[in-house]
C-alpha cells in the first residue's frame, strides 16, 4: 500500500514537472525586426548597407552634335552609368553648344541634369558671364581634366625668317603685322584668342592698325588660307590628336611656338586654366614637348542635384576610367585621383556628392 501510494504520488509529480518546463515550447518565433532606413526625401537610401536602387531615375546627359567625339563618349559614359549604376536610363541629348555656353544649360530650364564644361569658362560664367551674357550658377563639377586641351598653335617659318622673330612675345613686342587664324566668335579657339591679346594689352583693332587680322573659320578653312599665304599664325584649343593641326604640320613649313612662363601662368592664374603638355613628336617638326596653358573638359552636374546620387554617378565613372580610356583614347589623359584638384576644375567648388567620394578615397584631406 505505502509503496503504490509512493508511485503514484512520484507520477503525479513528473506530469507536472514536465506541464511546467514545457509551457513555452509552443509559442511561435518572435519575428525578426526589419533593419531600419533612413527617410532623406530619397526613397533609394538604406542605411542597411545594401546599394541604393536608381532603376527608376532618369537623367539627361547633354552633348555635342550627334557623331561628334564628345556625343560618343557621353554615350559610353551613359551605358556605364545604367550597367553599373543601376540607372533607369540616361538620356543623351545633343543641344550643348559646347564648353563656352554650356554652364548656361543648367539655368535655362532645359532639364539638363550632367554635362561636359570647360573647366575655365565655367569660372568665367559664374564670376562675370560668357559670350555676353550675364554671370550664371546652378552647376558643379565631379570631375576634371577628363580630356587634355591645350592652346596649341603655329606660325608659318617664312613670318618668322621675314621678321626675324621666334617668340610670340616678340611678335607684339614688335607690332608686326600678323594674320591670325582661329574658330567661330563664341569657341575656346576664339576665346584663347581674345585672352592672347588681352594680356599684351592689344585690342583687334590695334592689331588690325599694324596690318594684322583675325580671321574665323573651320579647320580646313584655316588649313587653306595658311596654306595660301594668308594666314600667318593658328590657334587651336585642342589636343595632340588634332587631326587640323597634323595636316598643316604634314603639309607647310610651320614652328610650333613655346610661350613664356608669364604669358602661361597669367592664363592659369588670372583666367583659370591649367598647364598642358603636348608630347615631343605629336606634329611633324615638333622635336621638344611643349608646355602650354589649356582647359579641359570636366563633368558638371546640376548643384542642387541629390548627393547620393552625384556620389554614385562619381564613383561609376571613376571606377570605370580605365575601360572608357581604352575605347576613347582621347580620355587617357584622365587622372582620377587628380581630378578634383582645383587647378584642373578651374577653381570652381566640386559638388558636395562628389566631394564625399573623393574623401572617401583619400584624394583630398
Amino acid at each position: 500500500m505505502a509503496r503504490r501510494f509512493f508511485a503514484t504520488a512520484l507520477a503525479l509529480i513528473l506530469v507536472l514537472s514536465l506541464a511546467a518546463c514545457g509551457g513555452k515550447t509552443n509559442d511561435p518565433p518572435a519575428e525578426a525586426t526589419p533593419p531600419a532606413t533612413q527617410d532623406t526625401g530619397n526613397d533609394t537610401q538604406d542605411t542597411s548597407g545594401a546599394a541604393p536602387d536608381y532603376s527608376g531615375t532618369s537623367l539627361t546627359f547633354a552633348s555635342d552634335a550627334v557623331g561628334s567625339s564628345s556625343y560618343n563618349i557621353i554615350v559610353e559614359m551613359s551605358k556605364v552609368l545604367e550597367e553599373k549604376g543601376g540607372f533607369g536610363n540616361i538620356d543623351v541629348s545633343p543641344t550643348s553648344p559646347g564648353g563656352m555656353g554650356a554652364p548656361y544649360l543648367f539655368a535655362e530650364g532645359t532639364g539638363v541634369d550632367i554635362a561636359f564644361v570647360n573647366a575655365a569658362p565655367a569660372k568665367w560664367a559664374r564670376e562675370t558671364g560668357t559670350l555676353g551674357r550675364p554671370p550664371v550658377s546652378g552647376c558643379s563639377p565631379i570631375a576634371g581634366g577628363i580630356q587634355s586641351s591645350g592652346c596649341i598653335n603655329c606660325i608659318r617659318n617664312e613670318f618668322l625668317e621675314k621678321n626675324n622673330v621666334s617668340t610670340i612675345e616678340e611678335v607684339f613686342e614688335k607690332k608686326l603685322p600678323l594674320r591670325i587664324g582661329c574658330s567661330a566668335v563664341g569657341s575656346m579657339d576664339a576665346e584663347c584668342v581674345v585672352l592672347l591679346l588681352e594680356y599684351f594689352g592689344v585690342t583687334e583693332e590695334d592689331l588690325n592698325s599694324w596690318g594684322g587680322s583675325v580671321t574665323h573659320g573651320g579647320g580646313s578653312e584655316i588649313q587653306d588660307l595658311m596654306s595660301d599665304g594668308q594666314i600667318d599664325f593658328y590657334l587651336d584649343h585642342t589636343s595632340q590628336n588634332s587631326s587640323t593641326m597634323a595636316e598643316i604640320a604634314m603639309t607647310q613649313d610651320v614652328t610650333f611656338l613655346q610661350w613664356g612662363d608669364d604669358l602661361i601662368n597669367w592664363f592659369i592664374q588670372e583666367k583659370g586654366f591649367q598647364t598642358c603638355y603636348i608630347p615631343a613628336g605629336s606634329f611633324r617638326g615638333q622635336d621638344d614637348e611643349i608646355r602650354m596653358p589649356g582647359s579641359p573638359d570636366c563633368i558638371f552636374v546640376r548643384s542642387d542635384m541629390d548627393e547620393d546620387i552625384v556620389y554614385t554617378i562619381t564613383k561609376v565613372l571613376c571606377e570605370n576610367r580605365d575601360s572608357l580610356a581604352a575605347v576613347y583614347s582621347s580620355l587617357e589623359p584622365w587622372e582620377v585621383e587628380k581630378s578634383c584638384e582645383s587647378e584642373r576644375i578651374g577653381g570652381n567648388a566640386l559638388h558636395p556628392g562628389a566631394e564625399k567620394y573623393y574623401r572617401e578615397m583619400g584624394y583630398l584631406t
